[in-house]
């Protein structure tokens, strides 16, 4: 297991995370920091940074140099990226007296550079074979465009938010005026781009970065989502342009604070929804799926992961659930495998009777793998605290829909009974189909687990006879499975409420 260090510095802020990586097939950040950086240019600088803005630097990196002994890593990993007009005379100096005084050698990264992080960061994280990012930060608004796991296109455009912001008083009597002017000026850029245009209808529009996060935070408000996620949330476009006329309506000047979103200036807030919603009408999309993984994760992908040295990971769900396994349940390797092996056996011959769509294999899979996450917590009431551990788990390639069943499914695994009032939280996210799918998910996991009670794989085929008012599931095993057999059938009950047929073990 190495110990990595992750440091990008920006105008405005110095980022660190401790990272595991495992044997260079997976990697879990394990602690992370932030250092609020002053690092934009004054107008009287004569293209130089001061003095007391290079101490603050050099005394936030040496905190994060502590913090990077405390972990004794093994290797660090820091870059840097800079607006052109923010690169001063002295950068270089700079950095080499960081160097001498904290031991980072710092990469500076150009736009090309930084937008391909950010591409593998949500390549490899996201289930969207074709897609175009929008990534907003405060000086920038990159977009990338890809297909089958390339780059076709990719721009830097030379604003954002936070220069937008700038550029416009926003005063009560000029607001309209100049909110309006504020769109125009982002068409005009957009429309320099010769190859942006409507997107084909099997392309997904990826809103990344700190202020995409943000907006989608105040849309949930909005619309009292019931998840606590940003990652992977559809955010409609719809909902920018209601949050964006509240937001407007009141007071927008510069030293208006939105609440909620890390304090931000209203008019940076006002700035990054005009923004990204002239991005989507440039695009033809109705709705962003919202990324969360930052150009710290595209290195880590990128430099770290041999699976990606080549080519994009193609199974982004199996790659992240397997890797949750192998961070915290190792022991268990083989018995979660085995549990879906299992449980995807029975889904495929228990078809006529559960009549379920094959979509629900996927959320089949990620309960089955998961099965015991709970167990991170406590085992007395592991199935029901697995619902919560799966949900704060970071599980790469899913819906937030699929998360939910997933975890009601793994919640249900043990034979306990969870109450309507419960589903009915997630009455946006799910059906009553939903509902009674994840019921009988829960009872095939159950049955699987029950055929590894002992973990030792002895199982190794089974095969359901579905005859009149019965299930005769015969079993093929490497030796003797009578125990599994008794505890597999103690799942009777509950697959005759479920299913409507008694079953039989043999």
């Amino acid at each position: 297991m190495e110990k990595v260090a992750v440091i990008s510095v920006d105008s405005f802020s110095a980022k660190l995370s401790i990272v595991k990586v495992e044997d260079g097939n997976y990697f879990a950040i394990t602690d992370s920091e932030k250092e609020e950086l002053k690092l934009l240019l004054e107008p009287d600088s004569d293209m130089f940074w001061k003095k007391s803005q290079i101490d603050a630097t050099i005394k936030a990196l040496k905190n994060l140099r502590k913090i990077c002994e405390l972990y004794e890593v093994d290797k660090v990993i820091a870059v840097a990226s800079f607006n052109e007009n923010q690169k001063p005379k002295n950068m270089h100096s700079f950095f080499d007296e960081v160097f001498n005084l904290c031991g980072f050698r710092f990469e500076i990264l150009s736009d090309e550079e930084k937008n391909n992080y950010i591409y593998n960061a949500i390549i490899n994280s996201f289930d969207v074979p074709k897609g175009v990012i929008c990534h907003i930060d405060q000086e920038n608004t990159r977009i990338v465009v890809y297909n089958r796991r390339s780059i076709l296109n990719q721009t830097t455009l030379g604003f954002g938010p936070l220069t937008l912001a700038d550029a416009y008083d926003l005063n009560e009597q000029n607001k309209e005026a100049d909110l309006k002017e504020m769109a125009n000026k982002v068409r005009e850029e957009l429309a320099k781009v010769v190859w942006i245009e409507p997107m084909e209808e099997d392309y997904g529009l990826i809103g990344s970065g700190a202020l995409f996060e943000d907006i989608a935070t105040m849309a949930k408000r909005y619309r009292k989502y019931p998840l606590d996620l940003v990652n992977n949330y559809n955010l409609d476009v719809a909902d920018i342009a209601s949050v964006y006329e509240q937001i407007k309506s009141a007071s927008i000047d510069k030293t208006k604070k939105i609440k909620g979103v890390g304090e931000k200036r209203a008019d940076v807030f006002v700035a990054s929804m005009i923004i990204a919603m002239c991005v989507s009408e440039k695009f033809a999309g109705d709705k962003f799926v919202i990324s969360n993984r930052g150009v710290e994760h595209g290195i880590l992908f990128k430099e770290e992961i041999s699976a990606c040295q080549e080519k994009p990971i193609s199974d982004v769900l199996g790659y992240s659930i397997i890797g949750q396994s192998h961070f915290f349940d190792a022991p268990n390797d083989k018995h979660n495998e085995q549990v879906y092996n299992l449980s995807l056996l029975l889904f495929k011959q228990l078809r006529v009777l559960h009549k379920l769509p094959r979509g629900y294999t996927r959320i089949l899979r990620l309960a089955a793998y998961m099965h015991d996450c709970g167990e991170r917590i406590g085992h007395i009431g592991h199935a029901k605290n697995g619902f919560s551990v799966l949900l704060g788990s970071e599980i790469y390639g899913v819906t937030h829909r699929e998360l939910v069943l997933a975890g009601f499914a793994l919640a249900l695994h043990t034979g306990d009974s969870i109450p309507m009032s419960e589903f009915i939280k997630y009455r946006d996210l799910i059906t009553e189909e939903d509902i009674n799918a994840v019921k009988k998910l829960g009872i095939i996991i159950r049955l699987a687990e029950s055929f590894d009670r002992v973990k030792n794989n002895v199982i190794v085929d089974i095969n359901c006879d579905v005859l009149g008012d019965s299930v005769i599931m015969k079993t093929i095993a490497v030796g003797d499975n009578a125990y599994e057999i008794e505890k597999a059938s103690e799942c009777s009950k509950d697959f005759e409420k479920n299913f409507g047929k008694k079953i039989e073990i043999l």
